[in-house]
């Protein structure tokens, strides 16, 4: 089972108006992860489109890994903090959730006492 950080997904989670997205690759065999925090929002849209740089590697990271993009989250009208946490918990839920597509069991690990987001397991819109 992948055990999976809560504090990086809260560091992969940034805010829209940064300009960056945060991913993160799991392994093909769902042993290990990593982050690939800031890429720019042009580059990962590229990647998306199946436009992958020559190496094979998108945007950083592992030929073949899985990637994931967090989701940013809306700073503008309302506490920061409230719409940070509450799209951390999306983003962890979806993250779950997609990797069980790929037969990857994955849980989330919390690194210490100040670490509260429970997952939200509801898909995003």
């Amino acid at each position: 089972m992948l055990l999976i950080k809560i504090e990086d997904i809260r560091r992969a989670t940034l805010p829209s108006r940064s300009g960056n997205e945060g991913w993160i690759g799991v392994s093909p065999s769902g042993d290990a992860y990593h982050m690939v925090v800031p890429v720019d929002v042009q580059l990962a849209r590229g990647v998306m489109a199946c436009n992958r740089p020559t190496d094979g590697t998108p945007f950083g990271g592992y030929s073949s890994w899985l990637y994931f993009r967090c989701e940013p989250y809306e700073d503008e009208g309302e506490p920061e903090q409230e719409a940070c946490n509450r799209q951390i918990r999306k983003n962890a839920g979806n993250l779950i959730e997609w990797l069980a597509l790929y037969g990857i069991e994955a849980q989330l690990k919390s690194s210490g006492a100040s670490e509260s987001v429970t997952p939200d397991y509801r898909p995003s819109p």
